[in-house]
């Protein structure tokens, strides 16, 4: 359980950052999407959700 969270977390963490990158594009060539922005918060919120979920996995086996 402990690897399946751990790959999630790495898999939020990659899809933040190309988000994260994505809304920095359109930023600079100044055509904002509200659903870019929209999904970078979501993805923001999931990963965080993973990383407490992996806690709580791995402070229940110590």
């Amino acid at each position: 359980m402990h690897q399946l969270y751990s790959n999630l977390v790495t898999r939020y963490e990659k899809a933040v950052s190309f988000q994260d990158r994505v809304v920095e594009h359109e930023r600079r060539c100044g055509h904002i999407l509200p659903e870019s922005e929209i999904l970078l918060e979501v993805l923001i919120e999931n990963l965080a959700e993973a990383r407490c979920a992996l806690d709580r996995e791995t402070h229940s086996h110590h």
